[in-house]
């Protein structure tokens, strides 16, 4: 057993609580959520009064039958001066006031700072200002939902500087370029949160009860059993292995792939601290892209139950080109979320064009996010949102595509005209056609004259396409299916 599993069990064991304990995300150094109610929660022997003292507010609270109590701060201002976060007998220091923002998924969330130069400069302090923290979950999973003090030793809020360089490293480069470009064009404290997991699919980011509302509690003990299967395929390789290789790690348990466990393993320990927003990255690990869409809606409104707001904005990072097939149909169903689910946005990234699972340029994805950041949530009038499709209409052998977040007008990022443009009549095969645009806000296809009438029109419909429509901002279309009006 892991060491850090020893920690957790350890915790779990306790028969009672003889002090009044806060949450392990609560420590010196933490970032609160500024402009809204901000929740502070822990356990204490049942029926002992508890007194939260912040920023001049006192709140008291008493613990209930089960030892939990919770106190909820009135919303506060931004500071960049650290104050003392008092529970009781507890005080957190150098605890700062500005906006904060949580970043889940799977590997592209969890990158490493420690992967390309920018982040190792990044993690030898002195790049970003001390007023810029994160708190870094690290990845694991489990069969049972933990508890509010799951966190492994030694995991708390740090800034970006030299004496945290060890713990810098490990951190999400991705959260610290968006924290990177939010704080200055803001000029406030900013705090990112990373809880992600390498390999992790959808399911296992859902909770039990977001399964059973989305209906898919069938599939989902499919997948566990095959996992679990797979699981013990790997032990009897490592078993059956000659005794000079048994020096090769152990299996580990798959929780990546199994429904619910990084969920028990990330949120408890989290939930429900104050957040702004929330960052998802994820999408690489699910082919089964009807599955995805039926799911998705219930995934978020979990999540942001957890957290205790219903209506945080959650932006999602659309698949970038890659040589995997199935990515064209999540890809669409990313761009179909982010319309149907209540204050969802996309981030487009198809013009990147490293063919990698993991993209090296990070820079360009945080400034989006940043830039839309800017737009939804703290009202900057710039153009942060990729241009996407609104109707298409057929017509005496041509075809017209709306598009919205246009900006000043559509136009071509070569100057060129609008490639990867395709038609289907039936089945799944497009044609290509020829794209012109015609309005600021239209491109206007030609059908090809022996093809059936269309139905159906597509845009970037290939694992790596080369596009170039963009809005006056210079963000990409999203690619895209849809159907067309006659």
């Amino acid at each position: 057993m892991k060491a850090t599993h020893l920690f957790f069990v350890s915790l779990v064991a306790l028969p009672a609580f003889a002090a009044v304990r806060p949450a392990a995300v609560f420590t010196d150094g933490a970032v609160l959520q500024a402009n809204r109610p901000v929740p502070v929660w822990g356990m204490a022997d049942p029926g002992e009064k508890v007194v939260v003292k912040f920023a001049g507010q006192t709140k008291t609270a008493k613990a209930g039958a089960d030892g939990t109590w919770r106190v909820t701060l009135d919303p506060m201002a931004y500071s960049s001066v650290g104050r003392q976060l008092v529970v009781c007998g507890t005080t957190f220091s150098d605890v700062l006031v500005g906006e904060v923002w949580l970043g889940i998924g799977q590997s592209n969330m969890e990158y490493p700072l420690d992967l390309c130069e920018e982040g190792k400069a990044i993690s030898k302090g002195g790049v970003l200002p001390r007023t810029i923290r994160y708190f870094h979950l690290p990845k694991d999973g489990d069969e049972k939902p933990r508890d509010m003090f799951a966190v492994p030793e030694g995991v708390k809020w740090r800034a970006y500087v030299k004496e945290n360089e060890p713990q810098n490293k490990r951190s999400s480069m991705l959260l610290a370029l968006f924290a990177q470009r939010l704080a200055p064009a803001l000029d406030v404290p900013v705090g990112v949160i990373g809880a992600a997991v390498g390999g992790a699919n959808l399911e296992t980011w859902m909770s039990a009860e977001a399964i059973a509302e989305a209906g898919t509690e069938e599939e989902a003990a499919k997948l566990l059993k095959m996992c679990e299967g797979w699981h013990q395929n790997d032990i009897k390789r490592w078993e059956n292995r000659p005794e000079r290789e048994k020096n090769r790690p152990y299996p580990k348990i798959n929780y990546e792939s199994r429904p619910t466990q990084v969920w028990n393993a990330m949120v408890p320990p989290l939930a429900p601290y104050a957040v702004r927003g929330m960052i998802w990255y994820q999408g690489e690990m699910n082919s089964g892209w009807q599955k995805y869409e039926k799911q998705f809606p219930f995934f978020v409104k979990h999540l942001r139950a957890a957290f205790g707001v219903t209506d945080q904005p959650l932006y999602i990072v659309q698949l970038p080109d890659f040589r995997e097939n199935h990515w064209v149909r999540i890809r669409d169903v990313q761009r179909k979320m982010g319309e149907a689910v209540p204050n969802c946005e996309l981030v487009v990234t198809i013009d990147g064009h490293e063919i990698e699972l993991h993209p090296r340029d990070k820079t360009t994805l945080a400034s989006r996010l940043a830039n839309l950041a800017l737009a939804g949530c703290y009202g900057k009038e710039i153009v942060a949102r990729s241009p996407v499709p609104v109707k298409a209409a057929a017509k005496g052998g041509l075809v017209r595509i709306a598009f919205k977040n246009v900006g000043d007008g559509l136009k071509t990022s070569d100057g060129a005209a609008p490639r990867t443009f395709e038609l289907v009549a039936s089945g799944d095969k497009g044609v290509a056609c020829d794209a012109k645009i015609v309005r600021k806000t239209v491109v206007e296809l030609t059908v090809p004259a022996d093809m059936p009438a269309p139905t159906r029109v597509r845009y970037a419909w290939s694992p790596d396409p080369d596009v170039n429509l963009v809005n006056s901002a210079g963000l990409p279309a999203t690619p895209f299916e849809i159907e067309l009006q006659h």
